[in-house]
């Protein structure tokens, strides 16, 4: 085999992740969705008094939030390929709802708890999108 057709081969590799550029138009449902998810459904449940808001506590803020922003991740990365800008708009909606709604009993534990749920819904925002992104170039949805 000659340097040239080395060096083709080379080339034409691709990477791995499947990537394109941010658009709103294509996010648009996406980015509703989390806004319904981070901040509507809070608000509703901040209406329902002490009960919602412990509901709030319970159910949104460690199970509903993280597996929402990955499945909602998970889709964007399948249909539309990575993009980073997506998953940090996802990440930063669900940081500003954390002390929006979510009541504690100190403002130390608002800031710890923002600052943790934030980066842990960056992390999956970023990992279902970098996973969904793998699939569809696993399973050629191009």
């Amino acid at each position: 085999m000659s340097k040239k057709n080395r060096r083709k081969t080379i080339k034409k590799k691709e990477s791995a992740i499947a990537k394109n550029d941010f658009s709103v138009d294509d996010s648009k449902i996406y980015i509703i969705a989390t806004l319904i998810m981070f901040h509507i459904a809070p608000l509703i449940m901040v209406m329902l008094g002490e009960n919602g808001q412990l509901l709030l506590l319970q159910t949104f803020l460690m199970m509903l939030n993280p597996i929402f922003i990955s499945l909602a991740g998970l889709i964007y990365g399948i249909k539309k390929g990575f993009n980073l800008k997506l998953p940090a708009f996802m990440g930063f909606l669900a940081l500003i709802s954390i002390p929006m709604y979510y009541k504690f009993d100190t403002l130390a534990y608002t800031i710890q708890t923002t600052v943790i749920m934030g980066i842990v819904y960056l992390i999956f925002a970023f990992g279902a999108t970098v996973i969904g992104a793998f699939l569809r170039k696993l399973l050629r949805f191009e």
